[in-house]
């Protein structure tokens, strides 16, 4: 059996920045079956009541063979970048977090979303760490995984503060 996990679109009702759109991206792996596959999308541009689909070269989140039987494990997460990244080392970034994700004795769901995340940090060097909008880990048998599409990850806040946001994002999951 084919496991197919995909990215499909972004909502926002409400971004995070107050003065305008956000910088909406996700980072993060998923490891199953031996089998290390890197996420990192490039920022989008995306203010209230816009809906963008993700580009159809970073939609993938894991896409292989595997039984029944193995476990699979993700973890990615959204943020919002403030500080402008150069865009030309995306490549490279994703080739670290493979390397990072790989070295890990046992993954998690939410220890595949710090690493990766920190492996980004060392090639984007940033002054400081994006607002993470929200997380979505995953650490189950692929049996248990129910396909369709369709599926949301809502990431959000409500708070007094300044700061509060609501998103949601679309993805598939195929078993073929």
């Amino acid at each position: 059996m084919n496991l197919r996990i995909t990215l499909d679109r972004v909502k926002c009702f409400h971004t995070e920045n107050t003065s305008g759109a956000d910088d909406f991206y996700v980072v993060g792996a998923a490891v199953a079956g031996g089998r290390t596959q890197a996420v990192l999308t490039t920022p989008l541009k995306i203010d209230d009541g816009q809906e963008l689909a993700f580009p159809s070269d970073q939609r993938v989140v894991f896409d292989g063979p595997l039984a029944d039987a193995e476990k699979l494990h993700l973890g990615i997460a959204a943020y919002n970048r403030d500080v402008n990244g150069d865009g030309k080392k995306r490549g490279e970034a994703v080739g670290k977090i493979t390397t990072a994700v790989g070295a890990l004795p046992v993954p998690s769901g939410s220890l595949l979303v710090s690493t990766a995340y920190t492996a980004t940090d060392a090639v984007f060097g940033r002054m400081g760490q994006d607002e993470k909008l929200g997380q979505l880990t995953l650490d189950a048998p692929v049996k248990d995984l129910k396909p369709g599409t369709g599926k949301k990850w809502s990431c959000s806040t409500e708070s007094d503060a300044a700061s509060s946001w609501k998103y949601e994002v679309y993805y598939t999951v195929d078993k073929g």
